[in-house]
């Protein structure tokens, strides 16, 4: 897939902080969720491990999965890695079927929202939800993150449709180092705002972002791509050190996936 940094980061604003203070449902820790988006090779092979090693859960949000194997008899690595990944706590998440997002960041015609209709992402939603369910068939609802932090198709807002039908239960929205959410009664559980990591993020700059959404009592989400490689990516060493930060911090962050987060907060 082809980025454009800037305008990606622009749709993604479009998502802000809720700016009144309030506590989470544990009184004493702030909530973190960690989310990755694309299902990349450099979740299964560094991000799942580390998370392991750590004793953290976290959410993916993955498009279509590989199902080829270069060994006649055996499945898929991808099948597999993200089987054994939902077995061992981790939430897996709808990122729709094909990642379609505006011509105007670098995708091609077919793959564009600008030729979508809104049926055709409802499709690619429920197809998605689907293949969910054959990896991952303890979770009966689904967690949803926009494409490209993207909710129009043309100039239609398709996050009450998904809602109304029932697709997904929480939507994942976009956003910057400001955007947490601290009012929990504001929070649009359709539209819940994240860090987009950018390419190079660096250890103290994870680490502030955590501080604040400590500070305020709310609740963060890290919105990662790449870890060691692909794009907006970011080492695998930092995020093995910030994993470590979290855990050494056990008593200041709970960490949990992102439905969890939802139904604490909406239940408050």
């Amino acid at each position: 897939m082809k980025y454009n940094l800037l305008l990606v980061l622009l749709v993604a604003g479009m998502a802000s902080a809720y700016g009144q203070s309030s506590r989470t449902p544990d009184a004493r820790r702030a909530l973190i969720c960690l989310t990755y988006d694309d299902g990349l090779p450099s979740h299964l092979a560094t991000v799942l491990p580390q998370l392991d090693s750590a004793g953290l859960q976290a959410t993916f949000f993955l498009n279509a999965i590989q199902g080829a194997s270069t060994v006649i008899g055996e499945s898929s690595p991808a099948v597999v890695g993200w089987t054994q990944a939902a077995r061992r706590g981790h939430e897996l998440a709808n990122h729709t079927l094909f990642h379609a997002c505006p011509e105007q960041l670098g995708w091609t015609k077919p793959f564009a929202t600008d030729g979508y209709t809104v049926e055709r992402m409802v499709s690619e939603i429920k197809a998605e939800n689907a293949l969910l369910a054959l990896l991952d068939p303890g979770r009966k609802t689904r967690a949803f993150a926009y494409p490209c932090n993207n909710f129009l198709i043309g100039r239609i807002d398709y996050r009450p449709l998904i809602q109304q039908q029932g697709l997904v239960s929480y939507a994942r929205g976009g956003g910057d180092r400001t955007s947490f959410a601290t009012y929990f009664r504001a929070v649009n559980p359709m539209q819940v705002p994240s860090w987009m990591v950018e390419e190079g993020t660096a250890l103290p700059e994870l680490i502030a972002f955590a501080e604040r959404v400590k500070k305020a009592g709310g609740l963060g989400v890290y919105q990662f791509h790449g870890v060691g490689g692909k794009f907006f990516r970011i080492s695998a060493a930092t995020h093995r050190a910030f994993l470590a930060y979290l855990r050494a911090h056990a008593d200041e962050y709970q960490v949990v996936t992102f439905s969890d987060a939802l139904r604490l907060v909406t239940a408050k």
